[in-house]
């Protein structure tokens, strides 16, 4: 179901994304070789609640912790576990925060140093194809326009997007229609309206799409061929001409 949300839902959810930004800014300062994931969790956890907010994405479909951290290979819903971050680890955080009923879901990339080349590159190249995406979202665009530009840029920087996964709508509730894929595709399209609110979010994949799901988890996306992945994500609040961006 697609939500035009009310100015009161929209006051909400800009709330949920001001928690998302205190957690934000308490990873990227946390962050460092010798700290496990799971610490970092708990971090993100206490942060959320200390806000009067809970973690959106616990027990959601049985998800097992507070927030998702994706390291290096791992593409997404990485499940927090003990592994200890590493120099030159490209760390990846996607946190939902849930305040008064209303979601915030947003993704950020920490480099660890000393970062290599490989590493910022293709960051920089998932910022980019966001930016982009950002650039053109308005009332009346639909949503194959967003896939294609990601899409787009990222073949520019020789990277691929994955297909199975994609962004959505958010607020109301954490997943809603429509689904924003990173690249255009045949299925019917939705068309943008003022004061929907959907989650961009690049998923950027060296050399080639294809994937595992780790066998012991049942969550993370990992890439087939070991190598760097990139994902990161923006709320928008569609206008008349343009979007606000609630996360940045």
């Amino acid at each position: 179901m697609i939500y035009i949300k009310s100015s009161y839902d929209i006051e909400c959810i800009k709330a949920a994304a001001t928690i998302y930004k205190k957690v934000k800014v308490a990873l990227t300062q946390a962050v460092k070789p010798g700290i496990s994931l799971i610490t970092l969790d708990n971090l993100a956890n206490e942060i959320i609640e200390a806000n009067g907010a809970t973690a959106a994405f616990y027990q959601y479909r049985h998800f097992p912790k507070h927030i998702c951290i994706s390291v290096n290979q791992q593409l997404i819903h990485g499940v927090p576990s003990e592994y200890v971050i590493q120099p030159g680890d490209l760390v990846t955080f996607d946190v939902g925060v849930k305040y008064r009923n209303h979601f915030c879901d947003a993704a950020f990339n920490v480099l660890i140093p000393p970062a290599s080349t490989a590493a910022k590159k293709i960051v920089d190249a998932t910022e980019i194809s966001l930016a982009n995406a950002i650039k053109i979202i308005r009332d009346g665009i639909y949503t194959n326009d967003i896939g294609s530009i990601i899409n787009q840029t990222a073949k520019q920087y020789h990277y691929e997007v994955i297909k199975d996964y994609g962004g959505h709508g958010c607020g109301n509730k954490l997943h809603e229609d429509p689904i924003v894929y990173n690249y255009e595709t045949n299925l019917p399209q939705t068309q943008l309206k003022t004061d929907m609110i959907i989650c961009i979010e690049p998923m950027l994949m060296t050399a080639s799409d294809q994937y595992d799901i780790d066998p012991v988890n049942h969550w993370t996306v990992i890439a087939k061929n070991q190598q760097l992945t990139c994902h990161c994500e923006h709320m928008v609040l569609i206008k008349k001409d343009g979007c606000e961006v609630l996360t940045a």
